[in-house]
Order: structure tokens, then C-alpha cells, then sequence
């Protein structure tokens, strides 16, 4: 096997977004055209430095956009995305706080009720909450997202010496939103989110990369945002999840995932479903095999099985079952 390339700046997309990265993922051969594409040349970029400096917007139906943001934490970059509904307006995922998402939204959608969602608790997806009074997220994810409710979050992307950032240029503290506690609303699995006039989100359960993680999918326009299918625990939590909304393909348009390209086609679901699958068939069939330490000191075996035309799965083979996660099968009469 030839080995992988070291760690190196990606060759640059040009852009005048405030910030600018200094630590980078390896560039994805397919994610970095279509990056190069989309944001140096689209005419649906939308860029308003007077509001944010740090989220360009795409308008990918008559009503909804798709917000970038540069990583701040040297992982891939984010999406979020707004729905523009009849009374009220929908923000799925906020990023990491820094810049004025809230203000954005309201911008592109009229100064509507902002209602806000997001499809799990990690930095990348859900510390710009702070600029909402409640948030929605799936019931097995309320509290993992009660623990980022904190002022310090933001700490680690900061030098503890200089105060400056180390994984991308252009921010300070000032830039952040402003803390302080909302409310969580919990959403079972496939609740509805009224919007006005009979237009409903619907929250999908796609658990495995964390506990609640879940997609929402829009019954009017059929796109569905999906959030992180990159890693699962247990795997066969995700599979299960997947062969629910594999049923379902004909009400999609558009797959949204957290990162990388926009608006797949729904064939991507049954994908990532054959990998979760494959992967539960036979832990020990994986593409690549590696052991990782933990943070504290342990050792974890860390498993990929690739998906095809997309991403891959990350799991932990002694972590595939529900038995051996303790996880409770939902789909167990």
C-alpha cells in the first residue's frame, strides 16, 4: 500500500470570507472540486460581511439555503441550513458560534420566527445554539447537549498563552456569540415541526455517531439534512435506522449531509446502509484497520468501512451490537 500523504495545507480556494484555516484535514479528492467550484464561481452564493464575515449561503430550493462556515477546529467544514416555511423559519445546525448565523437567517428569510434544530451535540453542529432562546434535538441527545451549555467551550480552539486561534486565522473572542442557557425542546422519533400552514419538518432518527443523532427531513420540498454518518456505536443502531428511511426514498429529493457535497441523490442512503450493514455482517471485513489512544492513555481499536462514492463508517469492532454497547433496541417488539 503506498503511504498516505503527509498533513499539508489544502490547495487554496479563494474566497473573501473573514477567516482563513491554518490546520487542515487531508483534501478529499471529490469534496475539494466541487468546493472549488461552488464557492469561488456559483452565482447562488450569497455573502453578507455586514452581518457575518464568516458564513457564505447558498440557496439550494426556492426556500432553503445551505450556510458554510470554515472549520475552527481543524475538521472538516460545516453546513447548516435554513428553511424559510410560511410563519416561521427553521435553522438545522448552528456551527460553532462564531458569527451572527441567527442574524443571517434573518436576513434571507425576513425576520420571521427562527425556530432552531440540531442533529447532535458537537461543536462543529451546536455551539451557535446560545443565539436562541429553545433548540430541538432527538430525546437521546438532550443530555450530551445540556453538557456544551457552557461558557469555555471555545477555549481549546484558542492559544492559552496569546489568546490567538490554532486551527483557523481571522477570529477573536469578540467574534463569538454571546452565552447563555436556552431551553431544550426533545423531539421523539419522527415528530413533526410545524412550521405554519401544514408545513412540516420531520425529525429522523439516524443514531450512531451519537446517541441522538438524528436527520430532519422536509415533507415539502423532500430534502433531508442528515448531520454526521461517519462513525457509529453501536453499528447496528445505524443500520436499523437506515433500513427505516431506505424505505422512504421516494420522498426524497435531496441528501444534505453535514459536510462535503450538497443535495446527493437519496441513491447515498441505501449506500451508507450497505456499509452499515457489511460492517454488522463481519466487523473484521474492514477497509482499513488501525489503533488509536484515547485520551486517557487507552488503547481502541478504530475500524473504516468505505461507502461507496461518499465517505466511510467509523466503528469500533467490539462496539458493533446493541448487547455490546448497551444500547436498547427501539425496533425490538
Amino acid at each position: 500500500m503506498i503511504p498516505a500523504v503527509p498533513n499539508k495545507p489544502n490547495r487554496p480556494i479563494n474566497t473573501d470570507l473573514g477567516s482563513h484555516r491554518i490546520v487542515w484535514e487531508y483534501e478529499h479528492v471529490v469534496r475539494w472540486p466541487f468546493f472549488k467550484v461552488l464557492r469561488e464561481f456559483s452565482t447562488l452564493r450569497e455573502f453578507y460581511p455586514e452581518i457575518s464575515k464568516f458564513h457564505e449561503a447558498y440557496k439550494v430550493r426556492d426556500n432553503t439555503w445551505a450556510i458554510y462556515t470554515d472549520s475552527f477546529s481543524g475538521t472538516g467544514d460545516p453546513w447548516m441550513f435554513v428553511i424559510n416555511g410560511p410563519k416561521k423559519a427553521l435553522v438545522v445546525d448552528t456551527g460553532y458560534g462564531i458569527g451572527d448565523l441567527r442574524g443571517l437567517a434573518e436576513k434571507l428569510t425576513g425576520k420571521k420566527d427562527i425556530l432552531c434544530c440540531v442533529t447532535h451535540h458537537h461543536l462543529d453542529h451546536a455551539y451557535g445554539n446560545f443565539q436562541f432562546d429553545q433548540v430541538y434535538c432527538h430525546e437521546d441527545e438532550v443530555e450530551d447537549l445540556k453538557a456544551t451549555m457552557r461558557p469555555d467551550i471555545w477555549d481549546f480552539m484558542l492559544d492559552p498563552e496569546t489568546d490567538k486561534p490554532l486551527y483557523t486565522e481571522g477570529w477573536t473572542r469578540d467574534d463569538i456569540v454571546e452565552f447563555k442557557e436556552y431551553e431544550i425542546l426533545p423531539l421523539k422519533s419522527n415528530e413533526m415541526i410545524d412550521l405554519g400552514d401544514g408545513y412540516l419538518v420531520e425529525i429522523i432518527p439516524l443514531r450512531g455517531h451519537c446517541k441522538g443523532m438524528s436527520g430532519y427531513l422536509d415533507h415539502q420540498t423532500g430534502c433531508i439534512f442528515t448531520g454526521d454518518l461517519i462513525s457509529a456505536e453501536p453499528v447496528e443502531m445505524l443500520r436499523d435506522d437506515l433500513y427505516q428511511i431506505c424505505q422512504r426514498m421516494d420522498e426524497i429529493s435531496g441528501v444534505f449531509h453535514g459536510h462535503g457535497m450538497f443535495d446527493q441523490t437519496p441513491v447515498t442512503l441505501q449506500y451508507h446502509y450497505n456499509a452499515a450493514k457489511a460492517i454488522c455482517d463481519n466487523p473484521e471485513n474492514a477497509d482499513e484497520k488501525s489503533v488509536i489512544t484515547l485520551p486517557d492513555g487507552t488503547k481502541q481499536k478504530y475500524y473504516k468501512k468505505y461507502v461507496l462514492q461518499a465517505t466511510n463508517i467509523k466503528y469500533n469492532p467490539d462496539k458493533v451490537t446493541y448487547e455490546q454497547t448497551g444500547r436498547v433496541n427501539p425496533y425490538k417488539k
